[in-house]
């Protein structure tokens, strides 16, 4: 291909994070035979050495001058309009490569302030736009910070016209890329950063009975103040006397002086001037958005990283020292590095790993931009139509959860579509909207069913079908399917499974189980509940039967299902994004034990329990119970030390607040969505078996398994008790739902079920996918 590059950054020095990304890009497509044709803008001050650099690396450069003082913010709050920055010279130069010929086969524009490059050109030549972050309320996220925009701001309604503009968004994390598939109509592409050439990680510095520890930042409001806070909260005259050297390298280091344990080095080269001369590299970086090169360098280079969550977003991180909540944090972090070797092995182990997986999903996003079939196939998405009557939109209750939790998956591969069975306001219908993004679209069956009388139910419906069966829905989902016609169907669980029986489904038309109803029926008769899905076990396979894939939401039902049902099992697991792990009660306050949960038969039967057994116990310690959600409806008043905040509006706010949480549930079936949370925000948990159904490999480590009364109290008592128990299990905690419940893993089996639905035909055993 011949690929016209738009940038406003030059290639050459890669002393700064966005000039190494585009130089790491630019050099792949290049490597994969592919011309590369550099328009650059001089915004920035390009010496002649850097202009040699520039041209004899790439086919050609064209450069194009640039008045920093004709940039304007025209936009109230002075913010940016999205083509603010374009100006007549730029505009000029846009017009006269689009009229070249031979043209260009790809235009892949840098930044998406200078997304009108691609309006000159004809149709026929693919659009790409490689985001590098998001600039909607960017300034708003700098100012909570205290700091102020000197960059490119603007609105959500702005950048979302210029992401329009392309064929095809490059996000350079997956937290970006989720918010723009929100937006955009563009397929949306995460395509991490690697140092150009993927080059071998550095040998171990030579030892000499020292430790060095390296940060590397340019001059950036952002690296000083998170630096500033770091140091803060060091002792270095405690690093020096532990054998321990802190070195700063770039322009963050300019007003430091050394100090013992401080050395700080200013401008490097290159990074490897510093990563050459240190064990390990912390960076401390607060707030701010997009992917930061400067971690991914450094575990490329394979020196170990201990960060703030915000410096390893965007990377599959675990470990707790790449989740820090602040600066202060990874001071204590870096601590405890210097007084444990074990801890030392930990971190880099980690790092390794982390790196390693990386390294994978970068290349292989690479290998998708340089291949022409592979952008046209993800250009050519299918339409995938959810049908359902739970109002996810409303994210109070786990199935609701589970089904925005595949909405969001599901529209990285295809284009989702709601077929809502059941009614839905104005303002109901504009929430689904919003969270199947601007390619899907809704439809409700009650506004969409046909004049003629209902039809007569299929014959073939079981009897548990026929229970459920309602003409209008079925006959407007045929209505729809006739007009309509998706390459995919999911059919969200066994309360809707008759309509199946509906002519015009896809041969590809699965059911997403979120649980084996069966099973669970059975469950609540032993503890004297009913279940609202009465079902047995025969039937309900007989159900499953009938449809060609079945979804199961964790990995015991899914190993059960496929012996049943061998070769139509996908596991496509409930999953979480990541969270800052919780901090718990305020200074000085009291330790909060938490629970949240709906008014089900199983919470108020197990939290009762949990009151009456174990809490009175427990309670002498000093401790807090607080309950969130409609369970707390079913809450015995008059209990002491315990608070019930009824429904709250923000789940993840009242998590926060909590030191330890408790699951005491003993019946129910299927994953508990409340226990995925817990962990997730790195809770230390104490909770029962059934808590647990489907989650498995953490006991003891990530949380405490309690068989019985005791086991509660004695779990409860030993974390309220041991501050640094409940650390190491909430570090542990949040470690087992990253590697568990990340996005990817659904997004795996999303990604097969769209190439199922393009015609590639599963392996004998689906299995993950």
């Amino acid at each position: 291909m011949r690929i016209l590059v738009v940038s406003p950054t030059p290639t050459h020095p890669q002393d700064a994070g966005n000039r190494a990304r585009i130089h790491a890009l630019l050099s792949d497509l290049k490597a994969a035979g592919h011309a590369i044709h550099l328009c650059l803008l001089l915004r920035e001050g390009v010496t002649p050495d850097a202009l040699a650099a520039m041209r004899a690396a790439w086919d050609e450069v064209i450069a194009v001058p640039h008045d920093r003082a004709a940039e304007r913010r025209s936009l109230p709050e002075g913010l940016n309009a999205l083509d603010d920055w374009i100006l007549p010279e730029a505009e000029r130069a846009f017009a006269a490569l689009a009229a070249r010929d031979p043209g260009f086969d790809m235009v892949l524009v840098n930044y998406v302030f200078l997304s009108a490059a691609f309006l000159p050109f004809p149709p026929g030549v693919v659009r790409v736009l490689d985001t590098h972050d998001v600039f909607a309320d960017r300034a708003a996220k700098l100012a909570a910070l205290g700091l102020e925009s000197r960059f490119f701001a603007t609105t959500a309604e702005e950048e979302t016209r210029g992401l329009d503009r392309a064929d095809l968004v490059l996000a350079i994390q997956e937290e970006d890329a989720a918010g723009f598939r929100a937006r955009t109509r563009a397929p949306v592409l995460t395509l991490g950063h690697l140092p150009a050439g993927d080059p071998a990680p550095l040998p171990p510095r030579a030892p000499d009975g020292r430790l060095a520890i390296g940060y590397l930042g340019s001059v950036n409001p952002m690296n000083t103040r998170a630096l500033g806070r770091f140091l803060a909260a060091l002792d270095h005259a405690g690093i020096a006397a532990a054998g321990g050297s802190l070195l700063v390298a770039g322009g963050a280091a300019r007003d430091l002086a050394p100090a013992p344990g401080l050395l700080p080095l200013g401008p490097v080269a290159a990074p490897d001037d510093l990563y050459a001369r240190v064990d390990l590299v912390v960076n401390p970086h607060e707030g701010g958005t997009g992917l930061k090169i400067k971690t991914v360098e450094a575990l490329a280079r394979g020196r170990p990283v201990i960060g703030t969550a915000e410096a390893f977003a965007g990377l599959p991180a675990e470990a707790a020292c790449h989740a820090a909540a602040d600066a202060a944090e990874v001071a204590a972090l870096l601590r405890r590095w210097l007084a444990e070797p074990a801890y030392r092995k930990e971190v880099a182990t980690a790092s390794a790993r982390l790196a390693a997986r990386y390294a994978l999903e970068v290349r292989d996003a690479r290998a998708i931009l340089a291949s022409p079939a592979a952008i046209a196939r993800l250009r050519d998405r299918p339409r995938l139509l959810l049908v359902t009557d739970v109002p996810f939109w409303r994210s109070d209750l786990g199935n609701r959860q589970r089904i925005a939790a595949l909405i969001a998956a599901a529209r990285a591969e295809a284009d989702p579509d709601l077929f809502f069975a059941g009614a839905m306001t104005v303002e109901e219908a504009a929430a689904a909207q919003r969270l199947l993004g601007p390619r899907g679209r809704v439809f409700c069956a009650l506004t969409e069913t046909p004049a003629d009388p209902p039809i007569e139910p299929p014959l073939d419906l079981t009897p548990y079908e026929a229970s459920r069966y309602d003409p209008k829905i079925f006959a407007a989902l045929e209505a729809h399917l006739a007009e309509h016609r998706p390459e995919a169907v999911i059919i969200e669980y066994v309360l809707l499974s008759y309509l199946r029986h509906a002519r015009g489904l896809p041969p590809l038309t699965a059911i997403d189980t979120h649980d084996v109803m069966s099973v669970r029926a059975e469950n609540f008769r032993r503890f004297g509940r009913t279940h609202f899905v009465q079902i047995s076990a025969a039937e309900e396979l007989r159900i499953l039967s009938g449809f060609p894939l079945v979804l199961a939401i964790q990995a015991e039902e899914a190993r059960w299902l496929e012996a049943l049902l061998p070769g139509r099992v996908l596991l496509a697991p409930h999953v979480m994004p990541p969270v800052p792990r919780a901090k718990g009660s305020p200074p000085g306050g009291r330790l909060r034990v938490g629970f949240i949960g709906g008014d089900s038969p199983m919470n108020q039967d197990g939290l009762r329990w949990l009151m009456d057994q174990v809490w009175p116990a427990v309670l002498p310690l000093g401790a807090e119970l607080h309950v969130a959600g409609g369970i707390c409806a079913s809450l015995p008043e008059g209990r002491e030390g315990v608070v019930a905040h009824g429904e709250v509006a923000d789940a993840n706010a009242f998590l926060a607040g909590l030191d330890i949480a408790v699951n005491p549930v003993f019946f129910g079936g299927g994953l508990k969505i409340k226990t995925v949370e817990y962990l997730a925000h790195g809770l230390p948990s104490v909770l029962s078996a059934e808590a647990l159904f489907g989650i498995a490999g953490g006991a003891g480590e990530a949380y405490l398994v309690a068989p019985d009364r005791l086991g509660f109290i004695a779990g409860l008592a030993a974390l309220i008790e041991d501050a640094t128990l409940r650390r190491r299990m909430g570090e542990a905690a949040q470690a087992f739902a990253r590697r568990h419940f990340a996005p990817r893993e659904l997004e795996r089996a999303m990604r097969a079920l769209a190439q199922f639905a393009r015609g590639v035909p599963p392996p004998k055993r689906l299995g993950a996918a």
